[in-house]
């Protein structure tokens, strides 16, 4: 053997030995993890957990949405300039009929169970052409 092909062995060996070394022992050193497990939010549904916080129990269930889901109401506005209703927010308790979305501010957050955004195609395979072309906000109460 050369000395450059001795050097290179001797590298390799080194290498490999440092390279095992770096490597936590998991016998000696157990692993920690995170003391509080991520929780994973539906964007489009609002739990009961969420409604029972004591910073949103309290409130009205427009400010209730608007604290925990702010992007509910997140508009593009009319999209017809004859039907000036077209698209726009509507709500539904225990999926019975749509209502304008200001009557959120008369529902007390208390008696709710869960809030379910639906899209402008839920909602419009839902209501049908009650929907209007726009996202339903359904509120499920405890009457159910």
């Amino acid at each position: 053997m050369t000395v450059t092909q001795r050097s290179l062995a001797i590298l390799l060996v080194l290498g490999a030995s440092c390279a095992k070394s770096a490597a936590p022992n998991t016998a000696a050193e157990p692993v920690t993890t995170s003391a509080t497990p991520r929780v994973v939010r539906n964007p489009d549904v609002i739990s009961r957990e969420e409604l029972q916080d004591p910073t949103i129990a309290g409130t009205d269930a427009m400010n209730a949405i608007r604290q925990l889901r702010p992007a509910f109401f997140r508009s593009r506005g009319p999209r017809s300039l004859s039907n000036a209703t077209a698209g726009m927010l509507q709500i539904s308790q225990d999926f019975g009929p749509l209502q304008p979305y200001a009557n959120l501010s008369s529902i007390d957050t208390r008696s709710l169970v869960e809030v379910r955004y639906l899209n402008e195609t839920e909602a419009q395979s839902r209501f049908g052409i009650n929907a209007n072309g726009g996202p339903v906000i359904v509120l499920l109460t405890s009457r159910q």
